[in-house]
């Protein structure tokens, strides 16, 4: 959980191959030193939202919910769309689980198989759903969300074998009476990360590779919302500052994109889920060879050069039969926006 014990958490919460935003209250004290915690409900089930904007509009509307008393909603009511796009730790992908007990022990699937189940108790406790509670509440489950389980050695590879043989005969069980705790709000048929491209369908962006004569590079273009009334986007690429960050490797460029929080994609509302994808989803299907004219290369010009806000004409690019030495003029006036990280 990456915010304070005070603060509503956006969440998202993957469940039977669909994918909803709620907000999550981490346990707090009331006024008389009760404490508790919550969901965005509706005083049933728990409302789940398929983008930033429709929960953001849900919220405006002012609509009597699970967690209008909480001492700080007053801030959710003036959160953007932006502001309402969870980190990376705050997905909670359920049907991951029989993946992430399969694999190795290591510290990062663990982790994650841990902070799942803590999720799914703590969506038990605020439902108050006995059953779910002691399906998650057997031995193995309540060692796995211990900070200082550990499934090395000999003995730990038991537990850990132990933790898959219960996750088997339980897990489906618990997804269904999770499931019956959800209510889906809106068209979710979008909403399937199956495969990497969808992935990247569903992030609004994608990686290509940018040829020049004496060098190839990689980096990510996107497609930005800048105006919710009107529904204007601009294309935006890493960096900022009328620069682009660019890569030689496609491992680089996946870290970069997994850690990096200062440029222009972050916006993107489903950027957060870059941090799930393999390094391999990160190879670009998409290469733009800028050593001659084209309709592709002259497109990606005006979109570097509107990027990096350049002086440079890029009108020459309307002509049927673009000079070449315009062009090459136009190449290197963009490539000295081109930062290699």
């Amino acid at each position: 959980m990456t915010s304070s014990a005070t603060a509503i958490v956006p969440i998202t919460l993957t469940v039977n191959d669909r994918t909803g935003l709620t907000l999550y209250a981490p346990p707090w004290e009331d006024e008389d030193g009760e404490e508790w915690q919550g969901f965005l409900g509706d005083g049933a089930k728990i409302l789940l939202y398929p983008t930033t904007a429709e929960l953001a509009a849900f919220i405006a509307s002012g609509e009597e919910n699970d967690l209008s008393d909480h001492p700080a909603y007053g801030a959710i009511l003036q959160a953007t769309p932006d502001e309402l796009r969870p980190d990376p730790a705050d997905r909670y992908d359920l049907d991951s689980v029989y993946e992430l007990a399969g694999d190795e022990p290591d510290p990062v699937h663990v982790s994650r198989l841990a902070n799942i189940v803590d999720m799914t108790s703590r969506i038990a406790d605020c439902c108050d759903d006995g059953k779910l509670r002691s399906l998650i509440n057997s031995a193995p489950y309540a060692e796995l969300v211990d900070e200082d389980v550990s499934y090395q050695g000999r003995d730990g590879r038991a537990r850990w074998t132990e933790l898959g043989d219960t996750i088997a005969d339980t897990w489906e069980r618990a997804l269904k009476r999770v499931e019956d705790w959800l209510r889906w709000e809106g068209d979710f048929s979008t909403t399937d990360f199956g495969e990497d491209e969808t992935a990247w369908e569903r992030i609004g962006a994608e990686p290509i590779e940018i040829v020049l004569r004496d060098a190839t590079y990689l980096t990510v273009r996107g497609e930005v919302l800048v105006d919710v009334d009107s529904e204007d986007t601009s294309v935006e690429f890493l960096g900022d500052d009328g620069e682009v960050t660019v890569f030689t490797d496609v491992a680089e460029l996946a870290q970069f994109c997994r850690e990096a929080k200062e440029h222009r994609l972050v916006k993107l509302e489903w950027w957060s889920e870059v941090a799930e994808l393999d390094d391999d989803a990160f190879t670009p299907e998409t290469s733009i060879d800028l050593r001659k004219p084209s309709s592709d290369g002259a497109q990606l010009l005006r979109e570097l050069a509107d990027f990096c806000d350049l002086t440079a004409d890029t009108e020459v690019l309307d002509q049927s039969s673009i000079d070449k030495t315009d062009w090459a003029d136009l190449v290197e006036e963009v490539r000295g926006c081109l930062t290699e990280a």
